[in-house]
């Protein structure tokens, strides 16, 4: 009988990685990947004892290349290039992007609205005139502009990830964007004059 071969756990959740990349979640199995390898499924389940502890590693690999695309800079402006970055990862990463936010996506509720821009800061930084805008803001509107284009920018990464708006190059992300960031900005201060 043939001894399975052994593979280093870096190695397993590589192939899983890979395979995600290309199939997508659903096709993530122990079977897939100790194929992927070309091996049993035996090392497979030496290195993961249930499937949660590789969707955990393969979670935080995803959130670590979509943090890279939000980092790059595409406009000048950091703030708008998280946002680009974030349509530019559903655009390029359709299948990991597809992982963290339709097939395995973790459950948000309204306190998270409330701690999206202490988040945002304490990850990315501010830039002065943003900070300066958003902090003239009441604390209601500041979470109203927060969610409206926390909302707008997702809904945006689903279509292009879906390929209803295609195609869709950086440029013509960024003007969506902008766009909608400065109609949501006038949204909440029109409603702060009117509850004056």
């Amino acid at each position: 009988m043939k001894q399975p071969r052994v593979f280093a756990r870096e190695q397993v959740i590589d192939a899983a990685w890979e395979l995600i990349r290309e199939h997508g979640w659903k096709q993530v199995t122990a079977r897939s990947i100790a194929g992927h390898l070309g091996s049993s499924t035996m090392p497979i389940y030496s290195h993961m004892k249930s499937l949660d502890d590789l969707e955990k590693e393969l979670k935080d690999r995803s959130r670590k290349l979509m943090h890279d695309y939000q980092m790059r800079d595409y406009t000048g402006n950091p703030v708008l290039d998280i946002a680009v970055g974030y349509v530019v990862f559903a655009r390029d990463e359709k299948q990991l992007f597809r992982f963290l936010f339709l097939d395995r996506p973790d459950v948000r509720d309204s306190e998270d609205v409330l701690q999206m821009r202490d988040s945002f800061y304490e990850q990315f930084g501010s830039q002065e005139t943003e900070d300066e805008m958003i902090s003239g803001m009441s604390p209601k509107a500041q979470e109203g502009l927060i969610r409206n284009s926390h909302i707008f920018s997702h809904g945006l990464a689903m279509m292009v990830n879906a390929g209803i708006i295609h195609p869709c190059a950086n440029e013509m992300i960024r003007g969506y964007l902008e766009d909608a960031g400065e109609a949501f900005y006038l949204l909440e201060l029109r409603k702060e004059e009117k509850s004056e």
